[in-house]
């Protein structure tokens, strides 16, 4: 990957709906070249889809809260897992280190809706602790890991 790939990819991070004209334009390739370049970074996996960010006020889901749950071992982590996975409102499911097994960042639109979706956690068996944390305020989210432009 050199500095075109990786500018692309900056370029594509801040609006995937941007044209390959567009880009074109902006990295001084033909266009032919730019969709050659995004196809085989598809192709490599390093980029994995195109998406979309959706308004969590538009959706009206803006509590935001991440659950760290510590788990027994065995068959029940499958079942939240599961879970996780099935759950729109789980938005992020991470197996992390230090006192607590799993964080989950869930989204809901009242603290009544975020209390249902944390008994329904707690509900799994297995789950031994759970501590949550709601977000305040969200200062940066960044969905896309990009490459240091040094390199």
């Amino acid at each position: 990957m050199d500095i075109t790939d990786k500018k692309i990819l900056k370029i594509l991070s801040e609006n995937a709906n941007t044209t390959a004209t567009e880009i074109s334009t902006m990295v001084n390739l033909s266009v032919p070249a730019v969709n050659k370049r995004i196809l085989r970074m598809q192709t490599d996996g390093i980029i994995e889809r195109f998406t979309i960010v959706t308004s969590p006020k538009e959706l009206n889901k803006t509590v935001h809260a991440f659950v760290f749950i510590q788990m027994q071992y065995g068959e029940n982590i499958k079942a939240l897992l599961e879970y996780a996975k099935n759950e729109p409102d789980v938005l992020e499911c991470y197996s992390v280190t230090g006192d607590y097994d799993y964080v989950l960042k869930i989204c809901a639109k009242d603290i009544d809706s975020l209390e249902d979706k944390i008994l329904r956690i707690k509900g799994n068996r297995g789950v031994l602790k759970s501590h949550t944390m709601i977000s305040l305020m969200e200062h940066k989210f960044s969905p896309t890991v990009l490459p240091d432009m040094k390199d």
